[in-house]
């Protein structure tokens, strides 16, 4: 009963939330659950979905299957969110956010021409998503764990990665120091993300629109690489140093005794990381990156309309990264279901609480 009820609501705010057009279709690999699809690839590859649609990963304790298929429509592809399960001690959740404690994880999978404008919200993609060729595409609220974002060839135009948590390995990157003539990178936007363990490699970004800006990195070892990029208000917890490359470089802190172009501006160097983030050992994982009281890094962006200085990081500016990345429509948060109903009863009480992540 308490999936049945989850998924009846989720499904009218849905209805609410997007084009009347568009039509919502159900994924869900869980034995006897009755859905459209069992797997992402089955749902992507149907004829019967339209570019304009959308897919709803329903919560699972199983990943989805990709058979690593190439995308080639627009779809608007959503999921619960992350850090949900209340037993997983590798990644401790954040409570009081979803009712549902499991995620929608997949696995990798390739965007190509035709899948120009598709969204993701709230997935957990497991494996790595290679760009061949598609512009327009929004990433938001999804956990990157055991992949990555990789630029692999063909012309990605206005790539948006906003609200995302990449851990350990997982990154945004080209091949560093490989020139690949046919990988076009341009317009590229990278905000208020959390790299917990994570490294961008971005040395063949071209042109003057990419922006990488209100991001945050924590334990991380790794050097990071930036070209032709406007880099501003980021924290770099990392130990190893940043090559900027053609880059303009503002606000930043970094843990490292930072070598900067000669043009930055405002930069902090060798900052001690445990004075800017909470860190620990308890807590969600994205939870030990907020910042901690008196900070470095509050007040210390750039200054907005001489008036507002945003916090750095993925927590600062308008639109700050959310816990566990709960897709910003109404969900459940709270659920009680009676366990027995008795003998005869044709009606039972159920209470629930919904929230609008925005």
């Amino acid at each position: 009963m308490l999936r049945k009820v989850f998924t009846l609501v989720s499904a009218i705010a849905f209805v609410f939330t997007f084009s009347a057009e568009a039509k919502i279709w159900r994924v869900n690999n869980t034995p006897a659950i009755n859905a459209d699809f069992t797997t992402f690839n089955a749902a992507v590859t149907s004829t019967s979905v339209i570019a304009g649609d959308t897919l709803y990963m329903e919560p699972s304790a199983t990943s989805y299957a990709t058979s690593s298929f190439v995308m080639a429509k627009r779809l608007v592809v959503i999921g619960p969110g992350y850090f949900l399960d209340p037993t997983d001690a590798t990644f401790p959740f954040n409570p009081g956010l979803q009712v549902a404690t499991k995620e929608a994880h997949f696995s990798f999978f390739r965007m190509g021409p035709g899948s120009d404008g598709s969204k993701f919200l709230g997935v957990s993609l497991d494996g790595t998503v290679y760009m061949n060729g598609a512009s327009n595409v929004q990433f938001e609220k999804c956990f990157f764990g055991y992949g990555s974002l990789y630029f692999e060839n063909g012309t990605n135009d206005n790539v948006t990665v906003r609200k995302c948590y990449f851990h350990g390995a997982a990154s945004i990157y080209s091949t560093t120091g490989v020139t690949n003539p046919v990988r076009v990178i341009t317009n590229l936007i990278v905000e208020n993300n959390l790299f917990v363990g994570g490294y961008v490699s971005l040395d063949q970004a071209s042109g003057s629109g990419n922006v990488f800006r209100n991001n945050s990195f924590y334990n991380s070892g790794s050097t990071q690489y930036f070209s032709n990029i406007y880099v501003a208000n980021n924290i770099f917890g990392t130990g190893g140093q940043c090559n900027f490359v053609n880059c303009t470089v503002k606000n930043n802190l970094f843990q490292t005794n930072q070598t900067l172009p000669p043009t930055a501006t405002n930069n902090q160097v060798s900052v001690n990381m445990a004075n800017v983030y909470i860190g620990g050992s308890t807590g969600s994982h994205d939870s030990r990156v907020v910042l901690k009281a008196g900070s470095p890094a509050i007040g210390a962006g750039l200054t907005i309309g001489a008036v507002i200085s945003p916090d750095c990081g993925a927590f600062g500016a308008t639109d700050p990264y959310k816990l566990s990345g709960i897709p910003n429509i109404p969900s459940i948060y709270s659920l009680t279901v009676p366990i027995s109903i008795p003998s005869g009863s044709t009606t039972m009480n159920v209470t629930f609480s919904t929230r609008n992540n925005q």
